[in-house]
């Protein structure tokens, strides 16, 4: 048996009409890094909870980016007790667990295991969710988790996989290093015998691809919906194959200069006053924890950059594509440009005063100013001679 206490930040009894029978059902709002070791009581989840792959990249990526909403966009946790008690004077909650076949943590597996890894590198405090289910014997266990573990429907990527709509985009990447590690459907596995999850969504490959289409985007009308909503993307594409022929010649590039991005951002903002590492959302990476390795480049990562800085920092690079022959080239080199003066350390520049402004980095990717401001850079580069 087991008892665990620990602060809450808010605490509800759910009264519902069954609690005549026993069942009870509880809420409460923790700060991540409260959260109790659960590490012995999770083997009533049916899922065994990894790292890699496009869940825990979802995951992880808005625990660093929505420091103020991350507990309305995520789940949370679902644990199953034998008792609870909650001091309302201290705001603390105990819970009972007396049977690892009955209590523990029955649904939000990947979600505990990335905040138990990540809380450490937070820079404030991050909350979480978690319902607390009381008074169900085995055979109910067993019904709800298998409730709450029901997958989704197919989901559309894998209808346009099995209809061929990825096709040349898997040929324009068929020579790269990570050609085998994208899913383009659900489900995917390494064919390595690892039984690991492809740690790519090919979502995520439309996403960045989709800041570099010209035919929708310009000066005045930017990609914003790339760093807000994978579905929109992937309804974007399945709509405009058209245009996203034309951008396959380049993607590879496109690709690599998106992780060189999480490269050189925080170089290049250390080169001037102040710490990468103070900004709200940036993870940095303690001294003896493992760098974090970059999908496409295979490079290691000294800070965990919030996607809301890449996303308009990656389109100003949109400015420096031209059409020849039915198909994108670049007009100057990008990688070279990014790491050099002036127009990195301007992007640069750019990010870090819409970050200092915001504190927030899902709002600074969500602005269309910071947006403007990055591409308005991009195309002084570009006619520049």
């Amino acid at each position: 048996m087991a008892r665990l206490s620990f602060p809450v930040r808010s605490f509800r009894n759910l009264e519902t009409p069954f609690g005549d029978k026993g069942f009870h059902d509880y809420f409460a709002v923790v700060d991540v890094a409260q959260l109790p070791d659960l590490s012995k009581w999770r083997e009533i989840n049916v899922r065994d909870p990894k790292t890699t792959g496009a869940v825990p990249k979802a995951i992880r990526e808005s625990l660093r980016d929505n420091p103020e909403t991350f507990m309305f966009m995520n789940r949370g946790l679902t644990l199953s007790a034998a008792g609870v008690e909650f001091d309302n004077r201290t705001s603390t909650l105990t819970l009972t667990l007396d049977d690892p076949s009955r209590h523990g943590l029955l649904d939000g597996g990947h979600t505990y295991r990335i905040v138990m890894d990540e809380r450490g590198e937070l820079e404030q405090a991050q909350y979480v969710r978690v319902e607390i289910l009381e008074g169900f014997g085995p055979e109910d266990i067993a019904d709800l988790v298998r409730a709450r573990n029901t997958s989704n429907a197919v989901r559309d990527q894998s209808l346009m996989e099995l209809g061929g709509s990825f096709d040349l985009l898997k040929a324009s990447l068929s020579k790269t290093r990570y050609a085998k590690k994208v899913a383009y459907s659900e489900y995917e596995y390494m064919e390595d015998g690892s039984g690991e999850p492809k740690p790519i969504d090919v979502r995520d490959v439309i996403a960045i691809l989709m800041v570099f289409d010209k035919d929708h985007f310009d000066e005045k009308t930017h990609p914003i919906n790339s760093y807000r909503s994978k579905e929109a993307c992937l309804k974007h594409f399945k709509a405009n194959q058209a245009s996203f022929k034309k951008i396959y010649p380049i993607a590879p590039d496109i690709l690599a200069l998106y992780d060189e991005i999480h490269i050189q951002l925080p170089k290049l903002y250390n080169a001037q006053p102040g710490k990468f590492g103070n900004l709200t959302g940036v993870a940095t990476i303690k001294s003896g924890k493992p760098k974090p390795q970059l999908a496409f480049s295979g490079k290691e990562a000294d800070y965990g950059v919030p996607e809301g800085f890449v996303f308009p920092m990656l389109g100003a690079f949109r400015a420096l594509v031209e059409e020849k022959n039915g198909v994108y080239t670049w007009s100057k080199d990008p990688l070279d440009q990014l790491a050099s003066q002036p127009l990195g350390t301007q992007l640069t520049a750019v990010i870090r005063g819409f970050a200092l402004q915001h504190q927030n980095p899902s709002k600074t990717g969500k602005f269309e100013n910071v947006w403007s401001a990055c591409y308005d850079k991009g195309l002084i580069t570009a006619l520049r001679s």
